[in-house]
């Protein structure tokens, strides 16, 4: 896959092409560095979207281990309560399920489980197109042989780089629209369930 340091983590890095030169007639070790930037420019992108959904998993995991346990005291507390013979004591039954109503929203609103399952999704179609890419290399070299690549030849293999290279940006727009049609939905629901601030009710004396 591609060097982890080629990009900055929570970045996904731009590769620029190499510097090519078809005039020395030498095309196929053009071929092989427009290949290998495009094999770093498929493996960052797996690499970058496999970090982040480690790190968004351990998030969502934490959140919804949590809330579950929060859940299971926040009904266990009232019956401990009343088995001690203080039911008093049963009202922070209520205030664990607030607890984990919170550590809900908190997932939600931030996105931790939709965005690991997004870029799970993401990487392993990444990987498809990978794998597809590197099988019809193979198959293009050994179509060649010995001979040197002529110049159908060459613009076919560049057609290649470019279709891989297209198809890997065109999965990372995709993605990036979820999670922009994502992101506005919670703010929406975020913006609803607050309302407009409402105004102050005017006093008897300003009544009158």
């Amino acid at each position: 896959m591609g060097d982890p340091a080629q990009h900055p983590r929570g970045d996904l890095s731009v590769l620029p092409l190499p510097d090519l030169s078809w005039r020395d007639g030498d095309h196929l070790a053009q071929l092989n560095a427009l290949y290998a930037w495009a094999t770093r420019l498929g493996g960052n992108a797996i690499d970058w979207y496999y970090t982040e959904k480690r790190t968004k998993a351990r998030w969502s995991r934490g959140l919804r281990t949590l809330t579950a346990i929060l859940v299971t005291l926040g009904g266990l507390v009232p019956i401990a309560a009343l088995a001690v013979g203080r039911p008093v004591l049963g009202n922070w039954g209520f205030v664990l399920l607030g607890l984990a109503a919170g550590c809900a929203a908190y997932d939600r609103y931030f996105g931790y489980s939709s965005s690991w399952l997004r870029y799970m999704v993401a990487a392993v179609k990444l990987r498809g197109q990978f794998a597809d890419f590197q099988l019809a290399w193979a198959t293009e070299l050994a179509a060649l042989g010995d001979r040197a690549p002529s110049a159908e030849d060459v613009q076919r293999l560049v057609e290649r780089v470019r279709s891989f290279a297209w198809g890997v940006n065109e999965t990372i727009r995709a993605e990036t629209e979820s999670w922009m049609t994502e992101f506005h939905t919670r703010l929406a629901e975020l913006e609803a369930s607050v309302g407009p601030p409402r105004a102050p009710a005017a006093s008897p004396a300003a009544r009158a």
